[in-house]
């Protein structure tokens, strides 16, 4: 008896030990994985051009027929709030469940940049304004509106520059309220969905994932997060051999 009342007390006091403290809330940073999600965020160019798939959730096990639920969820590894691994842009890169969750959870710095346009790029410069610490996650939020019927989206970007400059500076995981970080502009000049180019495709995915940088992409809420001090964390799921993942973000927030 006395040992099974150590055991319970242990319990508790592991129980107390992780709760949050009283000033810290949680700020769900996950977009709701629905039908229509595609469509929504990245655009039906996006499914007509290039063959990503659009969400699909369909019944399976019912009430009528037994006494459970359950449901057919089929997603892109790369829609919606995600994670990509350096196999979303390398063919021989490392896989989404070779990732070290480490470089998912960690404090977290909100880059606000909703001010600058698709022709006004983020650069070491304004980097530079933040106090940004090795091991640090960075979290970008972008002015972005979801494309219209037939477009594909628009946005700000990252320079290579910038990528370097994150690498150099230790930063391990970056983050954004878009579908992407590249100059699309760019990538539709260098035609960088033509296999030929595949080496000259998407440098700044390239950059941060050949040095073990998750990119996450499709956060939602990030304007809750602007003067604020928070912790992140993210998890994939472990997807064997995968090139990304949907994740549930969220943040600590003080």
């Amino acid at each position: 008896m006395q040992r099974l009342l150590l055991l319970a007390c242990c319990a508790i006091a592991g129980l107390v030990a992780w709760s949050l403290p009283a000033q810290e809330k949680i700020l769900d940073l996950t977009d709701t994985i629905h039908v229509g999600l595609v469509r929504e965020t990245a655009g039906q160019a996006m499914i007509d051009k290039y063959g990503m798939h659009e969400v699909q959730l369909q019944p399976e096990m019912n009430f009528q027929i037994t006494t459970g639920r359950s449901t057919f969820l089929g997603i892109s590894t790369q829609i919606g709030t995600h994670v990509d691994a350096g196999a979303h842009v390398e063919p021989d890169g490392w896989t989404i469940d070779q990732i070290d969750l480490q470089h998912l959870i960690g404090p977290g710095v909100l880059i606000d940049v909703r001010n600058k346009t698709a022709d006004d790029p983020v650069t070491p410069s304004d980097l530079e304004k933040y106090k940004i610490h090795e091991g640090d996650i960075l979290l970008f939020n972008f002015s972005y509106r979801p494309p219209k019927e037939g477009e594909l989206y628009s946005q700000s970007y990252l320079t290579d520059e910038t990528a370097s400059w994150l690498v150099s500076h230790g930063v391990k995981c970056i983050g954004s309220n878009t579908p992407g970080l590249e100059n699309f502009k760019r990538g539709v000049a260098q035609h960088w969905t033509d296999p030929k180019n595949q080496k000259v495709a998407w440098p700044v995915h390239k950059i941060l994932l050949s040095h073990h940088v998750p990119i996450v992409e499709g956060l939602v809420n990030l304007d809750f997060l602007v003067g604020r001090e928070f912790r992140f964390v993210a998890l994939p799921l472990k997807l064997l051999g995968a090139d990304g993942s949907p994740i549930r973000a969220i943040a600590f927030v003080q």
